[in-house]
């Protein structure tokens, strides 16, 4: 049964058993795996459609090159939910296992590379590798002649989140209320009352999933995590001469990435200017000269890019806000103290990459009702925070704080 769309609640046939505050990527596969369990989700959106922002403005990459074992571990099984996708959905999410290399013009950087390739292989990742001169040559025979290392997986790659929103929503029994402004959220002895624009709804269980509204209304409820907003910046060239099959490259001296895509590519500059925001914006100011030094960064790696740089024929370039914890990882889970409130947020621009198993954990602890447990509990952030490890390879809190 497909997803059902309603403009208010009037049309709602039955009393939610959770309301999900947020339709990106984790909004909906909170749904998708919560009516799996046989729940009632309804997702409420601020905005006229699903997966407008975020999940949209986003190379579409999915990785499980991470340092953190647990970081790995949800985002391998996400993969392997796309992978799987049409046996879930009857649908087709589009990924294709192009693979991710992380690529160093310097001895350092390359050992660097090789290093992380061998924790990663200590943490369960068996199939990556590491590359070096004509073994990275026969795989990349794009890259730089100076290139000294680079740590390659196949199975990484990219899907398409314009078929995995279609999957979800063809395919799973949840209701979704579009154009309706979640202000307040309030726990209260029958479960979770809900303030909107449209008047306020209840429901034994709320997930925050909206990167939007949670640096508000978690301080509104006297919770206080750690979060900030920053930028995401992608930008898109139309350009012929780009191979289809070509892996995704991460540059780890200058920061930038690119991919190919249909007609073209899509990339991102290395980080020119702050990353962390004040205020939330759909549409972050985007630097002027944007493709210039997304060029600038990618071609050192791949050097073909000097050439297609001329090439261009059009393009656009999108920027998100995004929301980051202090050591990089989301929150998924209860939130201590307010009974009945979840979260499931902060994947700082990997979304794609591992809400999907973080969605599927987040059911099973609303379905069982058992205590939980994972890595990504929000009550990690405690009174003992000399135990907070960063993860390195996204934005994160603790790295920015020095």
């Amino acid at each position: 049964m497909p997803a059902r769309f309603h403009a208010d609640f009037s049309s709602l046939s039955f009393k939610p058993d959770v309301i999900i505050i947020g339709g990106g990527i984790a909004g909906l596969t909170s749904a998708f795996f919560l009516a799996e369990r046989g729940l009632r989700p309804l997702v409420v959106e601020r905005l006229p459609a699903v997966a407008m922002l975020a999940s949209r403005r986003s190379g579409e990459g999915v990785r499980a090159q991470w340092e953190k074992p647990e970081n790995i571990a949800i985002a391998r099984r996400s993969i392997a939910f796309y992978r799987d996708f049409r046996e879930y959905t009857g649908h087709s999410a589009g990924y294709r296992p192009l693979g991710y290399l992380y690529a160093s013009r310097t001895e350092d950087g390359a050992e660097g590379l090789y290093q992380r390739v061998l924790r990663q292989q200590r943490a369960g990742l068996d199939d990556v590798v590491f590359l070096k001169a004509d073994d990275l040559r026969k795989k990349v025979p794009t890259i730089a002649p100076d290139v000294t290392g680079a740590a390659f997986r196949q199975e990484d790659g990219v899907i398409d989140i314009a078929q995995v929103v279609k999957g979800l929503l063809q395919s799973a029994d949840f209701d979704i209320a579009t154009s309706i402004d979640v202000s307040a959220i309030k726990p209260n002895a029958g479960g979770v009352t809900v303030k909107t624009s449209h008047g306020t709804l209840a429901a034994p269980v709320v997930v925050l999933s909206s990167a939007a509204r949670a640096p508000a209304m978690l301080p509104a409820l006297g919770v206080t995590l750690p979060l900030r907003l920053s930028r995401s910046t992608i930008q898109y060239v139309e350009v012929e001469g780009v191979p289809s099959d070509h892996a995704a490259v991460m540059d780890v001296d200058l920061g930038s990435f690119w991919r190919p895509d249909s007609g073209g590519a899509r990339m991102t500059a290395s980080f020119q200017s702050t990353l962390l925001l004040d205020t939330f914006t759909d549409d972050p100011p985007v630097d002027p000269d944007y493709l210039g030094m997304a060029i600038k960064t990618v071609a050192p790696m791949i050097p073909m890019w000097n050439d297609l740089a001329r090439s261009i024929t059009g393009g656009h370039v999108r920027s998100g806000s995004l929301l980051v914890s202090a050591d990089g990882g989301p929150l998924i889970g209860p939130v201590a103290g307010l009974d009945g409130v979840y979260l499931n947020t902060a994947y700082g621009g990997h979304g794609l990459m591992a809400s999907p198993e973080g969605s599927r954990q987040l059911a099973a602890m609303i379905a069982d009702g058992a205590n939980p447990a994972g890595d990504f509990l929000p009550s990690r952030f405690g009174k003992d925070k000399t135990k907070l490890v960063a993860e390195p390879m996204t934005v994160n809190l603790l790295s920015d704080q020095g």
